[in-house]
């Protein structure tokens, strides 16, 4: 089991390393006004501004992980490892409704549909619902969670509720910090790894591959390699620590 930890944990401080060397070019909108017909073009801009920010913003929380337990701060990597999960759900649920609308050949729905995924904010459209127009109810995350189960092991989809219970102030938050000395008496000690980055490190390679099929959709060429290769290094890297273990 100990050695399962250590194998997530080291599959997130992998991908941390090898993604922050990305570097991504800027995107220029297509010419086109608010209600003019979706194109092509315009639906593979959007794509790739979720695609490179969502790398961005993973490449940021996985590297804020590796920073925090290097430090031993494990109760911190776990509150981000949540975000992190969430993350990879949310780009397979954007693969696999996109990729519906786009097996129907159906533009307009596809921008529809990134539409909120791009601009959704629940804090907008609650203190300012006159913006809703602009910034619409995103997906929930629940949903996307829902969705990452079609994919992966109950217990990964499990491991999110475990996870969870430790980013708010409750049972299994507190209890990081004390041991039962007796029926009678607690002690206070230093928090060590719970060991639940298994399903945060499967979450978020699922999430990797969606945004490259993502990506495949839109003709983009340099960050998919780059992505792919990321991907196949990881594979030979865990292949190698199986053969020595």
């Amino acid at each position: 089991m100990a050695d399962q930890r250590a194998e997530s944990l080291s599959t997130l401080c992998f991908l941390a390393e090898h993604i922050r060397q990305f570097s991504f070019p800027n995107l220029k909108r297509p010419p086109a006004l608010p209600n003019d017909p979706a194109t092509e073009e315009l639906v593979n801009w959007g794509v790739k501004v979720y695609c490179f920010s969502w790398i961005c913003h993973l490449s940021a929380l996985l590297n804020g992980i590796s920073t925090l337990t290097g430090a031993s701060n494990n109760p911190s990597a776990i509150i981000v490892a949540r975000s992190a999960y969430e993350l990879g759900a949310h780009a397979y649920y954007v693969k696999k409704h996109f990729k519906q609308h786009i097996d129907a050949k159906d533009l307009e729905a596809a921008w529809e549909f990134l539409t909120p995924i791009a601009t959704g904010s629940r804090y907008m459209n609650e203190q300012f619902p006159e913006t809703s127009d602009m910034f619409p109810a995103g997906v929930h995350i629940s949903k996307a969670v829902k969705c990452l189960g079609e994919t992966v092991p109950k217990e990964v989809v499990e491991g999110y509720s475990f996870i969870s219970e430790y980013c708010h102030p409750n049972m299994f938050a507190f209890s990081q910090y004390f041991r039962w000395i007796n029926p009678f008496e607690v002690g206070f000690v230093n928090h060590t790894a719970q060991g639940m980055f298994g399903s945060v490190a499967v979450a978020c390679v699922t999430g990797l591959i969606a945004v490259q099929e993502l990506m495949s959709f839109t003709g983009e060429k340099a960050i998919a390699i780059s992505l792919k290769q990321t991907l196949l290094d990881l594979v030979k890297s865990e292949g190698t620590s199986g053969d020595g273990a």
